[in-house]
């Protein structure tokens, strides 16, 4: 039996330097599965090929044809010598798996056997920019902003046409279309080093103590089943865990006499850090679209109801992703934590 006949599986595939997230849709062109896998490239790098065999051979079958489209951010983990290397070594992998594969570039989908040193530039980091061009058959003028474990990436369309000045993540900071902050894995201390609260100094203490996912679950932003990343003292994802974490950052003990004082400084942590995505969702809004009154602002990421949050508190007109989303699948909208898995099974070869 011909290729042509075969019943098609298509998995879509994220693969992130701390999360492979992939997407699983049918020939029918639904989405029949998708999950995020907890993974720290970095650490087990050699193991990638066999995460790619074991999905591929769930859904086996001598009638369904199997294709494997990939997009990648892992390339920045500091066990490659450079970014080149990584993507390098991460199509290899890709490869030696011997299952049918195709690598997102900015020039569209090439077959992973045919990619050359030169399209390298094109392959590392461009998870986002395949966002954005599934976001402009939808939208004319748009700010996307996927705030995820992360970072915070800000997709402009205007007029159908992605403008993005970016071209790696050094480009991405200088054009402030990317910013090094996420709503789980980023540490509390990386943007203050003290708060003012009841006329009180707090110092932040810079060690690994604990994580925006720990503010978000005090204030009841994330729910803990909510965080896909591994926390940060290895115990279980409570939100009294949550507590003890963000105490530690501040050098004093838990105890329940804290709560409403750790509340609070959670809250100030919060505000700083929409405060710099809200400065530059204004960036771009003013820089892009002046004197243009239909601008919407998207939300993806695990963090997307904080984008909300920012428009509604700033009057911004917000679209919800889920209405294209929740046509996939039901409760869809839960799939904008892994967005560009999900566009890997939709943009054409």
């Amino acid at each position: 039996m011909s290729n042509q006949t075969l019943k098609k599986v298509r998995i879509g595939w994220d693969v992130g330097g701390a999360h492979i997230k992939y997407c699983v849709e049918s020939d029918l062109s639904k989405i029949i599965w998708y999950d995020l896998i907890d993974y720290e490239f970095w650490r087990d790098y050699k193991g990638f090929r066999d995460i790619i065999k074991s999905i591929n051979k769930i859904y086996h079958n001598k009638n369904i044809r199997i294709q494997n489209y990939f997009t990648m951010s892992a390339e920045m983990c500091d066990c490659f010598d450079d970014r080149n290397v990584g993507v390098e070594y991460i199509v290899k992998e890709i490869v030696r798996s011997k299952c049918e594969s195709y690598i997102f570039t900015r020039n569209g989908f090439m077959k992973s056997d045919n990619i050359n040193t030169q399209e390298f530039k094109n392959i590392a980091s461009h998870n986002w920019y395949a966002s954005a061009t599934y976001i402009s058959d939808y939208y004319q003028n748009v700010i996307a902003v996927d705030f995820g474990s992360t970072t915070c990436d800000f997709l402009i369309i205007k007029k159908g046409k992605i403008i993005n000045k970016r071209t790696s993540d050094f480009s991405g900071m200088e054009t402030r279309e990317l910013l090094y902050t996420g709503c789980s894995r980023t540490p509390i201390y990386t943007h203050l080093n003290e708060i003012n609260y009841n006329n009180k100094k707090f110092k932040m203490i810079p060690e690994q103590f604990s994580s925006m996912s720990d503010v978000y679950i005090i204030l009841n932003k994330l729910k803990p089943n909510d965080i896909y990343s591994r926390v940060l003292d290895g115990s279980d994802n409570t939100k009294l865990n949550a507590y003890k974490r963000v105490s530690r950052s501040f050098g004093f003990d838990f105890n329940k006499n804290k709560l409403s004082l750790i509340y609070n400084l959670c809250k100030k942590i919060y505000n700083n850090q929409i405060k710099l995505i809200e400065n530059e969702i204004k960036y771009h809004k003013n820089h892009h679209f002046k004197n243009m009154h239909d601008i919407k602002i998207i939300g993806l990421g695990l963090g997307h109801n904080t984008i909300s949050h920012i428009c509604k508190k700033n009057k911004m007109k917000y679209e919800n992703i889920s209405k294209i989303l929740n046509m996939e699948i039901k409760y869809g909208s839960s799939m904008t934590k892994l967005f560009p898995a999900f566009v890997m099974c939709r943009l054409p070869l």
